[in-house]
């Protein structure tokens, strides 16, 4: 006869009720469980639609793989001090580097460490894709206000690759909406982007991609974290080094 383990996840503070019977004060007060808090957490983890390449993301699993550039202990640092101080901190982040620097690495690794140990409530939107999602709405495939509404509700939200892919003007006033909104309704953001506002000749800055008036809005709306030239791409080395490692 197989077992009963039917009772072995039950917490034993709240009998699995979710509730417990504390005394503060000489008074009586029900409380919510942490094993509650704890289930609440999770799911505002699964809700926050952190694609499953990046799930394993944390900062302490951020690497300085490039020892000859010092930006990267420096933007671990500070959105280590912008989780830390979170939520009595003035702005969001803007993440500025080239491809491979990791930049999106540490924007999940904030957004997961402020859910599982703050329980705030956040979203995950990669800009290329949302751009598409909104394209998409033109054929009737959906509303851009029910597209935009989450991101726009959320407490945290990160924007991933800002300015990439090319979004006509129609998309680009929504897109504003979405930051505006969120820069009046003093909601937090941390962007990621590849481009930068001192480029190189012949290419584009990053008001040239998203606009001078939304570029404005993150200049009040988040701390610039800027990752120098790399001497190397991280995702090549990694390459590299796996390959080695197998006999490749």
């Amino acid at each position: 006869m197989a077992e009963d383990t039917s009772t072995e996840d039950v917490c034993s503070k709240c009998s699995g009720t979710g509730w417990v019977l504390v005394v503060e004060d000489g008074t009586e007060l029900v409380k919510r469980c942490e094993c509650a808090e704890a289930e609440r957490r999770r799911r505002l983890l699964a809700e926050a639609r952190i694609p499953a390449r990046y799930r394993h993301c944390t900062l302490a699993g951020f690497e300085i793989w490039d020892e000859a550039n010092g930006t990267l202990e420096r933007s671990r640092t500070l959105v280590q001090e912008f989780v830390d101080l979170y939520p009595e901190v003035e702005r969001g982040l803007l993440l500025m580097g080239p491809v491979g620097s990791g930049k999106t690495h540490l924007a999940v690794a904030a957004l997961t460490s402020l859910i599982l140990d703050k329980g705030v409530r956040g979203r995950f939107a990669d800009f290329t894709s949302l751009v598409l999602e909104i394209q998409m709405t033109f054929g009737g495939s959906g509303s851009s206000r029910d597209i935009l509404a989450p991101l726009i509700s959320t407490e945290l939200l990160v924007l991933d690759e800002l300015g990439a892919g090319k979004a006509t003007q129609w998309v680009m006033d929504l897109l504003y909406y979405l930051v505006n909104t969120r820069y009046l309704e003093k909601r937090f953001t941390i962007f990621t982007t590849n481009f930068t506002d001192i480029p190189k000749e012949s290419e584009e800055s990053l008001g040239d991609r998203v606009s001078a008036r939304i570029r404005s809005r993150l200049f009040e709306m988040c701390r610039r974290v800027e990752f120098s030239k790399l001497t190397r791409d991280y995702r090549r080395q990694r390459l590299a080094h796996e390959r080695e490692r197998d006999g490749r």
